[in-house]
């Protein structure tokens, strides 16, 4: 199905963009294509190496892959390739980083998690900003740390755990470095310059399985 629905925008006259490709637009430092869109996965499973990565490269399209640093950290200790339930090792995310066809960029390092009286990035009832922005930094630093001596790259985007993050955070998000974040909400994204907020609300459709190409796409054009 996944192949079919690259088929679909292919025919549609579809191109992908990069997260880069997004920030500069939104900066006015370059043009989008007129049918724009973006592939995106969470989690950093495996199966985005072994079953994406060579459709996109037949289709000649481009993704954006967004990992866990702590769970990428645990495979990478294993030796556990079952494609059920596995994800990307230190080394396959290195060769996508090095590669033009899957960026990799943050879930989090480990916020994750939807216990303890947080969900994802949401700021908790009890906590003052000062303690939100000390925690959530602390996890922003170990991700940028961790990617920085795995690949060599820097992340610049971040897909919000659930979708749930708070009005503080998308401060805290820029003073560390990140230009976008993707929420859960559905919806098709108007990028305009002059609203440089939008990049830190953009909206995704979630892919189902069981429907067809045409009726999934369908939902938005």
């Amino acid at each position: 199905q996944f192949e079919k629905d690259l088929i679909y925008l292919k025919q549609n006259g579809y191109k992908t963009v990069t997260v880069q490709q997004l920030v500069d637009y939104s900066n006015g430092k370059c043009d989008l294509p007129v049918k724009s869109v973006m592939i995106t996965f969470d989690d950093g499973c495996e199966t985005v190496y072994e079953y994406a990565l060579p459709l996109l490269e037949k289709y000649g399209f481009s993704a954006v892959c967004f990992i866990i640093g702590a769970v990428t950290d645990k495979y990478s200790e294993l030796n556990d390739h079952n494609l059920t339930y596995s994800n990307l090792n230190w080394d396959a995310v290195k060769e996508l980083c090095n590669g033009d066809v899957i960026e990799i960029q943050s879930h989090t390092y480990n916020l994750h998690d939807n216990t303890n009286g947080r969900s994802g990035l949401k700021k908790t009832k009890n906590e003052s900003f000062e303690q939100y922005s000390e925690f959530l930094t602390a996890d922003m630093v170990k991700m940028k740390e961790k990617m920085i001596e795995k690949t060599g790259k820097n992340p610049i985007a971040i897909a919000y755990p659930f979708g749930s993050y708070s009005k503080e955070t998308v401060d805290i998000l820029k003073v560390n470095g990140i230009k976008i974040a993707f929420t859960c909400e559905e919806k098709v994204n108007i990028i305009k310059k002059s609203e440089p907020e939008e990049l830190f609300r953009l909206g995704r459709f979630n892919r189902p399985s069981g429907i067809s190409s045409e009726k999934f796409f369908g939902k938005w054009e």
